[in-house]
Protein backbone atom coordinates (compact mmCIF):
# COMPACT_ATOMS: atom_id res chain seq x y z
CA UNK A 1 0.00 0.00 0.00
CA UNK A 2 1.68 3.43 -0.96
CA UNK A 3 1.31 6.38 1.21
CA UNK A 4 0.45 9.47 0.06
CA UNK A 5 3.19 12.11 -0.03
CA UNK A 6 1.82 14.09 2.97
CA UNK A 7 1.43 10.78 5.21
CA UNK A 8 5.23 10.07 4.26
CA UNK A 9 6.35 13.67 5.00
CA UNK A 10 4.40 13.62 8.33
CA UNK A 11 5.93 10.42 8.96
CA UNK A 12 9.32 10.91 8.03
CA UNK A 13 9.38 13.95 9.93
CA UNK A 14 8.16 11.91 13.57
CA UNK A 15 11.02 9.44 12.73
CA UNK A 16 13.68 12.35 12.03
CA UNK A 17 12.62 13.57 15.26
CA UNK A 18 12.88 10.66 17.38
CA UNK A 19 16.46 10.24 15.87
CA UNK A 20 18.07 13.38 16.15
CA UNK A 21 16.02 15.83 18.30
CA UNK A 22 15.06 18.48 15.97
CA UNK A 23 11.52 19.18 15.20
CA UNK A 24 10.61 19.82 12.10
CA UNK A 25 6.83 20.74 11.15
CA UNK A 26 4.07 17.77 11.65
CA UNK A 27 0.36 18.62 11.59
CA UNK A 28 -1.73 17.41 15.03
CA UNK A 29 0.78 17.74 17.84
CA UNK A 30 -0.32 18.22 21.31
CA UNK A 31 2.16 20.81 23.24
CA UNK A 32 4.79 18.93 25.37
CA UNK A 33 4.16 15.72 24.14
CA UNK A 34 6.12 14.55 21.65
CA UNK A 35 9.44 14.71 23.35
CA UNK A 36 8.13 11.65 25.35
CA UNK A 37 8.36 9.67 22.22
CA UNK A 38 11.70 10.59 21.54
CA UNK A 39 12.50 9.69 24.95
CA UNK A 40 11.17 6.14 25.12
CA UNK A 41 12.45 5.26 21.77
CA UNK A 42 16.31 6.78 22.95
CA UNK A 43 16.05 4.95 26.54
CA UNK A 44 15.52 1.58 24.87
CA UNK A 45 18.14 1.66 22.60
CA UNK A 46 20.82 3.15 24.98
CA UNK A 47 19.60 0.72 27.67
CA UNK A 48 19.96 -2.20 24.93
CA UNK A 49 23.50 -0.55 24.16
CA UNK A 50 24.42 -0.71 27.59
CA UNK A 51 23.12 -4.30 28.67
CA UNK A 52 25.33 -5.34 25.76
CA UNK A 53 28.87 -3.74 26.08
CA UNK A 54 29.38 -3.31 30.09
CA UNK A 55 32.63 -3.63 30.05
CA UNK A 56 32.98 -0.56 27.23
CA UNK A 57 30.46 1.97 28.68
CA UNK A 58 32.71 1.51 31.74
CA UNK A 59 36.50 2.41 29.57
CA UNK A 60 34.46 5.35 28.69
CA UNK A 61 33.54 9.23 30.32
CA UNK A 62 30.01 9.56 30.41
CA UNK A 63 29.62 12.39 27.96
CA UNK A 64 31.71 10.02 25.44
CA UNK A 65 29.44 7.61 25.98
CA UNK A 66 26.26 9.54 25.31
CA UNK A 67 28.12 10.90 22.82
CA UNK A 68 28.57 8.07 20.94
CA UNK A 69 24.75 7.24 21.50
CA UNK A 70 23.81 9.92 20.21
CA UNK A 71 25.76 10.11 17.26
CA UNK A 72 24.83 6.34 16.32
CA UNK A 73 20.67 7.35 16.61
CA UNK A 74 20.89 10.32 14.87
CA UNK A 75 23.00 9.06 12.01
CA UNK A 76 22.68 5.30 11.60
CA UNK A 77 20.01 3.62 9.43
CA UNK A 78 19.12 0.36 11.38
CA UNK A 79 19.18 -2.88 8.65
CA UNK A 80 17.80 -5.44 11.31
CA UNK A 81 14.51 -5.87 13.03
CA UNK A 82 15.77 -7.49 15.58
CA UNK A 83 16.79 -5.69 18.74
CA UNK A 84 19.62 -7.99 20.37
CA UNK A 85 21.48 -7.49 16.72
CA UNK A 86 21.68 -3.83 17.25
CA UNK A 87 24.58 -4.03 19.07
CA UNK A 88 26.43 -5.45 16.18
CA UNK A 89 25.41 -2.08 14.17
CA UNK A 90 26.40 -0.11 16.58
CA UNK A 91 29.57 -1.65 17.15
CA UNK A 92 30.32 -1.44 13.20
CA UNK A 93 29.31 1.77 13.43
CA UNK A 94 31.75 3.03 15.97
CA UNK A 95 34.40 1.19 14.17
CA UNK A 96 33.59 3.44 10.40
CA UNK A 97 33.23 6.22 12.25
CA UNK A 98 34.92 7.32 15.79
CA UNK A 99 37.90 8.08 15.27
CA UNK A 100 39.06 10.55 17.81
CA UNK A 101 37.80 7.98 20.40
CA UNK A 102 39.39 4.92 18.86
CA UNK A 103 43.33 6.88 18.87
CA UNK A 104 42.34 7.69 22.27
CA UNK A 105 41.16 4.18 23.59
CA UNK A 106 43.28 2.12 21.07
CA UNK A 107 41.77 -0.73 22.50
CA UNK A 108 38.26 0.08 22.11
CA UNK A 109 37.43 -1.63 18.95
CA UNK A 110 38.90 -4.74 20.11
CA UNK A 111 36.68 -4.60 23.18
CA UNK A 112 33.88 -3.89 21.37
CA UNK A 113 34.65 -7.24 18.94
CA UNK A 114 34.79 -8.83 22.69
CA UNK A 115 31.75 -8.41 24.25
CA UNK A 116 29.61 -8.52 20.66
CA UNK A 117 31.00 -11.83 20.47
CA UNK A 118 29.60 -13.19 23.24
CA UNK A 119 26.24 -12.23 22.70
CA UNK A 120 26.53 -13.69 19.34
CA UNK A 121 27.57 -17.14 20.82
CA UNK A 122 25.07 -16.71 23.01
CA UNK A 123 22.14 -16.28 20.47
CA UNK A 124 23.40 -18.32 18.04
CA UNK A 125 21.83 -21.44 16.33
CA UNK A 126 22.58 -24.95 17.67
CA UNK A 127 25.43 -26.67 15.85
CA UNK A 128 26.21 -29.50 17.67
CA UNK A 129 24.95 -32.63 16.66
CA UNK A 130 23.62 -35.56 18.97
CA UNK A 131 26.61 -37.18 20.38
CA UNK A 132 25.18 -40.15 22.23
CA UNK A 133 27.68 -42.85 21.09
CA UNK A 134 30.53 -40.46 22.47
CA UNK A 135 32.99 -41.61 25.45
CA UNK A 136 34.15 -39.37 28.12
CA UNK A 137 37.32 -41.84 28.14
CA UNK A 138 40.53 -41.22 26.31
CA UNK A 139 42.44 -43.62 24.45
CA UNK A 140 45.25 -43.09 22.23
CA UNK A 141 43.33 -43.92 18.75
CA UNK A 142 40.29 -41.62 20.27
CA UNK A 143 39.20 -38.70 18.07
CA UNK A 144 38.51 -35.52 19.65
CA UNK A 145 35.01 -33.97 18.97
CA UNK A 146 34.92 -30.70 19.73
CA UNK A 147 31.81 -28.16 20.36
CA UNK A 148 31.21 -26.39 17.31
CA UNK A 149 29.51 -23.52 18.81
CA UNK A 150 32.64 -21.72 18.89
CA UNK A 151 35.08 -19.01 17.66
CA UNK A 152 38.85 -18.25 17.79
CA UNK A 153 39.17 -14.46 18.41
CA UNK A 154 42.38 -13.11 17.17
CA UNK A 155 42.96 -9.60 18.95
CA UNK A 156 45.37 -6.78 19.23
CA UNK A 157 44.93 -6.07 22.97
CA UNK A 158 44.03 -8.12 26.53
CA UNK A 159 40.75 -7.24 26.96
CA UNK A 160 40.11 -10.51 28.00
CA UNK A 161 43.15 -10.56 30.40
CA UNK A 162 42.64 -7.25 31.88
CA UNK A 163 40.38 -4.67 32.88
CA UNK A 164 39.87 -2.37 30.48
CA UNK A 165 40.72 0.75 31.96
CA UNK A 166 44.33 -0.45 32.65
CA UNK A 167 44.82 -1.85 29.00
CA UNK A 168 47.70 0.63 26.71
CA UNK A 169 49.23 0.82 24.02
CA UNK A 170 52.00 -0.94 25.78
CA UNK A 171 50.28 -3.88 25.77
CA UNK A 172 49.53 -4.36 22.09
CA UNK A 173 50.35 -7.52 20.52
CA UNK A 174 48.58 -10.64 19.26
CA UNK A 175 46.54 -12.68 21.38
CA UNK A 176 44.15 -15.44 20.74
CA UNK A 177 40.49 -16.43 22.48
CA UNK A 178 38.69 -19.33 22.45
CA UNK A 179 35.06 -18.09 22.96
CA UNK A 180 32.19 -21.28 22.73
CA UNK A 181 28.95 -21.95 24.08
CA UNK A 182 27.87 -24.90 26.99
CA UNK A 183 25.71 -25.09 29.44
CA UNK A 184 23.51 -22.22 28.57
CA UNK A 185 26.68 -19.68 29.03
CA UNK A 186 29.59 -18.44 26.90
CA UNK A 187 33.15 -19.33 28.25
CA UNK A 188 36.42 -17.54 26.93
CA UNK A 189 40.03 -19.13 27.41
CA UNK A 190 43.34 -17.68 26.59
CA UNK A 191 45.01 -18.96 23.48
CA UNK A 192 48.69 -19.66 22.95
CA UNK A 193 49.30 -20.14 19.13
CA UNK A 194 50.23 -23.76 19.42
CA UNK A 195 46.77 -24.25 21.04
CA UNK A 196 44.90 -22.40 18.11
CA UNK A 197 46.86 -25.11 16.00
CA UNK A 198 45.99 -27.41 18.06
CA UNK A 199 42.09 -26.91 17.34
CA UNK A 200 42.55 -26.34 13.88
CA UNK A 201 44.00 -29.77 13.47
CA UNK A 202 41.24 -31.42 15.66
CA UNK A 203 38.41 -29.81 13.97
CA UNK A 204 39.66 -30.34 9.80
CA UNK A 205 41.49 -33.75 10.51
CA UNK A 206 40.25 -36.82 11.41
CA UNK A 207 43.32 -37.74 13.41
CA UNK A 208 43.61 -39.77 16.81
CA UNK A 209 45.06 -38.61 19.94
CA UNK A 210 48.02 -40.48 18.83
CA UNK A 211 48.57 -38.50 15.80
CA UNK A 212 47.82 -35.40 17.34
CA UNK A 213 50.54 -35.94 19.52
CA UNK A 214 53.11 -36.98 16.92
CA UNK A 215 51.86 -33.88 14.67
CA UNK A 216 52.67 -31.77 18.38
CA UNK A 217 55.94 -33.34 18.15
CA UNK A 218 57.07 -32.62 15.05
CA UNK A 219 55.91 -29.18 14.91
CA UNK A 220 57.43 -28.52 18.04
CA UNK A 221 60.74 -30.05 17.84
CA UNK A 222 62.83 -27.33 19.71
CA UNK A 223 60.89 -28.49 22.91
CA UNK A 224 60.98 -31.56 24.59
CA UNK A 225 58.43 -34.30 23.71
CA UNK A 226 57.16 -35.35 27.29
CA UNK A 227 56.55 -31.40 27.83
CA UNK A 228 54.50 -30.72 24.37
CA UNK A 229 52.78 -34.39 25.88
CA UNK A 230 51.70 -33.28 28.98
CA UNK A 231 50.41 -30.14 27.63
CA UNK A 232 48.39 -31.17 24.98
CA UNK A 233 46.72 -33.82 27.57
CA UNK A 234 46.19 -30.98 29.86
CA UNK A 235 44.90 -29.20 27.35
CA UNK A 236 42.79 -31.95 26.53
CA UNK A 237 41.32 -32.40 29.65
CA UNK A 238 40.33 -28.78 30.89
CA UNK A 239 38.51 -28.56 27.90
CA UNK A 240 36.35 -31.63 28.25
CA UNK A 241 35.73 -30.26 31.55
CA UNK A 242 34.28 -27.36 30.59
CA UNK A 243 32.22 -28.18 27.52
CA UNK A 244 34.30 -27.46 24.63
CA UNK A 245 35.50 -31.04 24.04
CA UNK A 246 32.15 -33.04 23.58
CA UNK A 247 34.14 -36.00 24.01
CA UNK A 248 36.24 -39.08 22.54
CA UNK A 249 35.15 -41.64 19.59
CA UNK A 250 37.01 -44.78 17.81
CA UNK A 251 38.39 -45.76 21.47
CA UNK A 252 40.87 -48.43 21.96
CA UNK A 253 42.62 -49.91 24.91
CA UNK A 254 45.40 -47.14 25.63
CA UNK A 255 49.26 -48.66 26.10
Amino acid sequence: MYLSNYTETQQNNFASFCNTNILKPIDGLTDNRIHHYRRLIYNIIDDSLRSAYPLTEDLLQENEWKYLVDDFVAKHKSQSPQIWQMPYEFYQFVDENEFELKAKYPHLIDLFLFEWKEIELYMMEDKNDEQSNLSIEIYNHSQVVVNREYEILQLSFPVHLKPSNTVSLEDKGVYYVLMFRANDKVQFFDLSPFFVWLIYKIENNNYSIEQLIKKSEESNKNINCKVIKESFLKFIYTMHSKGFILGFENESEIK
